[in-house]
């Protein structure tokens, strides 16, 4: 057996091997990632010729030669330039060259560089070789201070058109329209504070505001970030985003929150709701028919009910303005209660529109005593003539 160290096999098999290395490496390559493959020269202030694999926009492997593709200075003479046409190089110039193929011909780019380093930067064995794998550190978390409500809008529109890949869809008013699991929903920019909002109106009728009101509140738990308010017949749901200082990863996170409750909570709250007006509705306790005709007429928009117009919708009826006023008074106290609730939940949105449903009450029941004084004295009066 010879003991003889063969150089030349010993430079074949480390070759192949540094070939195969390389292919791995180029084929789970990603984006903005890069190999340089570098030969040191001492003539070149201890720098040399370097070999720059990236990946194109197209998903093709690229390799660039350069800056410069000697390891000696000289200039390239026409047999290594003919060998750099047979390895179809392209771009051939004195300072730089590169070659791209798709990932599939990865050992095309591979040859087409190894055979450079061997060739013409004269490197006898790929151990005189220094590769280096360079990934880039993750993007750090940026956070602006918004300047205004312009400069808000902006940095919303142009983060979710980093999110998704296009311009933002907008109504009229400029507000973001989303459509999720049937139900369109908005992002606005409040107008006067930082602070972004999201929100719909439910397509479920609220036939008795009180019953609606205590089912969302024994079901808000299961949402904590979204907040149910009862406005004109309908329930509005919102989330909100305070944006003092913006940052694409709260939005980002924000939306998701949003996005889960359209998906999994809006269906569930509509049956809710639903459920809650059919209970009311079979149980018979629905509001007197007297004191919905009062309800649909005592209005600002087109003047108070005076007393004796109560009484005369009432028939200058005792009982029933009675009746009509035991009711309303159970109304202003459940609505009275309900905004307890609601600030002991610090919701401020929700005492807010309680408390404007406890103030119609209120306003009822004092225009219910009048009509009544006006019918108890005026049948006392009558009988005293």
């Amino acid at each position: 057996m010879s003991n003889i160290f063969d150089f030349d096999a010993s430079a074949a098999d480390g070759w192949a091997a540094f070939r195969d290395e390389l292919a791995t490496r180029l084929t789970g390559l990603q984006a903005l990632d890069t190999v340089r493959v570098s030969a040191a020269d001492a003539t070149l202030d201890g720098s040399g010729p370097a070999a720059l694999f990236t990946v194109t926009d197209d998903d093709e492997v690229r390799c660039v030669l350069g800056p410069t593709l000697l390891a000696q200075d000289r200039e390239i003479d026409d047999d290594e330039l003919s060998l750099l046409m047979e390895l179809e190089w392209d771009s051939i110039c004195e300072d730089e060259c590169e070659v791209e193929r798709p990932r599939d011909e990865i050992e095309l780019v591979v040859n087409a560089a190894t055979v450079v380093m061997q060739e013409l930067w004269q490197v006898v064995h790929p151990s005189f070789l220094l590769t280096v794998h360079e990934t880039p550190a993750p993007a750090p978390v940026v956070a602006v201070k918004p300047t205004g409500q312009s400069h808000l809008r902006d940095l919303v529109d142009a983060a979710l058109e980093r999110m998704t890949g296009s311009t933002p869809n907008k109504d009229d008013d400029g507000d973001v329209v989303f459509t999720v699991n049937g139900e369109t929903s908005w992002l606005c920019v409040d107008s006067g504070d930082p602070t972004i909002e999201m929100f719909t109106n439910l397509a479920v009728e609220v036939r008795d505001s009180a019953a609606a009101s205590e089912a969302l509140m024994a079901y808000s738990c299961k949402w904590p970030d979204i907040k149910f308010v009862l406005h004109d017949g309908h329930v509005r749901v919102a989330i909100r985003m305070d944006a003092t200082v913006f940052a694409d990863a709260v939005l980002r996170s924000t939306l998701i929150k949003w996005f889960d409750f359209l998906t999994d909570g809006s269906g569930e709250i509509k049956e809710v709701v639903a459920e809650a007006g059919a209970a009311v509705d079979g149980s018979g306790d629905t509001l007197p028919a007297g004191l919905m005709v009062i309800l649909q007429l005592d209005d600002t928009e087109h003047g108070r009910l005076s007393p004796h117009e109560i009484a005369t919708i009432c028939e200058f009826d005792r009982d029933a303005i009675l009746q009509y006023l035991r009711v309303s008074e159970e109304q202003e106290l459940s609505w009275r209660s309900s905004i307890y609730d609601a600030l002991s939940r610090e919701d401020e949105e929700e005492a807010a529109a309680c408390e404007h449903e406890e103030k119609a009450w209120s306003t009822t029941v004092k225009s219910l005593r009048e009509a009544l004084r006006l019918v108890v004295l005026t049948s006392r009066l009558d009988e005293v003539r």
